[in-house]
């Protein structure tokens, strides 16, 4: 009974409209990410703490509801580098709460599945404001997330320039849950580029 309450509860709409998508049913995603030192779920507070950290995303998706809200459920495959050497000097050592901040280590790859909503959407939904969670492994094991689940969350704004093409900016945060011994989180910004067919 759960499985069919949920069910329902993401299944198509046609009904409603989907900012994302247009009249479109697939859609490929790539984006970009530099890292932040933030610790944060929501990343404002330190926003101005860029590090050697970077992200690229390639999302396969597919336009759903979630609670008579337009959505989107996709398939995430993540590649995060970081660069730096052991030398003192470097930004290594450097991170808040004294974190481990060794970026070259954390690098790794990520498959996530995810679910997104947009939650408003003005100018005849051209511009849509959303958010997303996800469930995900990174394929390495490493300090500073020492387990290889992650949760996902991100918020994002997304234009609709023509009925294929859309682009966004996105707030990315992987963590563990707390279900390691160290959650030393990922965050990111990112800007994406999505064409839908």
């Amino acid at each position: 009974m759960s499985f069919f309450v949920f069910s329902s509860a993401i299944a198509d709409d046609a009904s409603v409209f989907n900012p994302m998508f247009g009249g479109n049913r697939h859609q490929i995603h790539v984006m970009l990410g530099q890292g932040f030192d933030s610790g944060e779920l929501i990343l404002f507070k330190n926003a101005n703490r860029p590090t050697p950290y970077y992200m690229l995303a390639l999302t396969y998706s597919q336009p759903n509801t979630f609670f008579r809200l337009p959505g989107r459920q996709s398939i995430n495959l993540i590649k995060t580098q970081g660069t730096g050497s052991r030398r003192a000097g470097d930004y290594d050592g450097r991170c808040l709460h004294g974190w481990p901040c060794e970026w070259y280590k954390y690098n790794s790859e990520i498959a996530m599945l995810s679910q997104d909503v947009v939650l408003w959407s003005p100018f005849a939904g051209k511009l849509y404001f959303g958010t997303g969670a996800g469930l995900g492994v990174q394929g390495r094991y490493n300090d500073r997330l020492n387990t290889k689940f992650l949760i996902g969350f991100r918020m994002f704004a997304g234009y609709r320039m023509t009925e294929r093409w859309n682009t966004e900016i996105i707030m990315q945060h992987f963590s563990n849950g707390d279900t390691g011994t160290n959650n030393y989180v990922y965050d990111f910004y990112g800007i994406g580029v999505s064409y839908s067919f």
